[in-house]
């Protein structure tokens, strides 16, 4: 039996009918672009065009119009009986990579409330920084941290909030405030990201500060960990500590100056991924907490 590629075969159908490269983009939270390759995927594997590509849009050929009667009435009857499949207790697993300093500062916090909400979907988080390749490992998300985008991915912006000095108040008691002049060179705690400590310093015209100087952990939340400790000044987004920053663990510093930067924490994804409603209802969670910004620790 020769079976064309399926995902090859969803897009065309959705394509043919709407009629329309764009809307069947929309509906199945796709590029234009990623529809259009996969239905000339589809035709070349075929051997024959499916549509005529006329200035005004789309028309379906001859060939086009009898193989969307017979694809249409497969892939419905493949819906229906994996709505069946998915209303049973089976339960999902959804795979996301990420930092282990994202995991502990963001991600995992917030995911009990995604775990309430989707009691039959199971969230699997490994902690790497290596950059894992999705579809060859069976990855269904990741969290990158950079510049973006991604070639062959979608990229959403997660968490792009400046950088900002915090200690612990325990480091400059009895004050309730941590002056500029209480960051030394000695208590400068560094993450992977080294360099964020210097051009802090360069921004805010900061002299005397030594910023190679101070401890470095592999991870960002080890410097965290240490700055609640009291034992320095921690470099990190607003964001990711803002549990410590509501329960007064930690305080901005130096007046909290904070260093703008042009990288960002991606959530990535090949594009067919939003064609799984399990998938998408996970991408939109994570997508809405990012909008939301508060912490997931305080009760209204």
């Amino acid at each position: 039996m020769r079976l064309p590629p399926l995902i090859a075969l969803r897009f065309f159908e959705a394509t043919a009918r709407h009629l329309s490269v764009r809307q069947a983009a929309v509906e199945l939270h796709v590029t234009p672009g990623a529809v259009s390759q996969q239905v000339r995927k589809l035709e070349e594997f075929l051997g024959c065009a499916l549509f005529d590509r006329q200035p005004r849009g789309l028309a379906l050929t001859t060939a086009g119009r009898d193989y969307q009667a017979v694809c249409g009435e497969a892939l419905a009857r493949i819906g229906q009986a994996t709505s069946r499949l998915m209303a049973a207790t089976e339960r999902r697993v959804i795979l996301v990579s990420c930092t282990p300093g994202f995991a502990a500062q963001w991600l995992v916090p917030r995911l009990q409330g995604f775990l309430q909400r989707a009691p039959l979907l199971d969230v699997h988080v490994s902690t790497t920084n290596r950059l894992v390749n999705l579809q060859a490992e069976g990855v269904h998300f990741a969290v990158r941290h950079g510049r973006g985008p991604y070639a062959g991915l979608q990229s959403e912006v997660l968490v792009a909030d400046d950088l900002i000095p915090v200690c612990s108040p325990r480091l400059v008691a009895p004050r309730r405030t941590a002056r500029l002049q209480d960051i030394t060179s000695a208590r400068l705690l560094h993450d992977g990201q080294r360099g964020d400590w210097r051009l802090w310093c360069q921004a805010h015209g900061v002299a005397g500060v030594d910023a190679e100087q101070g401890v470095v952990f592999a991870h960002s939340n080890g410097a965290v960990e240490a700055a609640v400790a009291g034992r320095g000044f921690a470099l990190v987004r607003r964001a990711l500590v803002a549990r410590e920053l509501a329960a007064r663990e930690l305080i901005g510093a130096g007046g909290v100056r904070a260093l703008a930067t042009p990288l960002a924490y991606h959530l990535v994804y090949p594009p067919e991924t939003l064609i799984d409603p399990a998938l998408r209802q996970f991408r939109d969670w994570m997508v809405a907490q990012a909008a939301d910004g508060s912490s997931p620790f305080i009760l209204n």
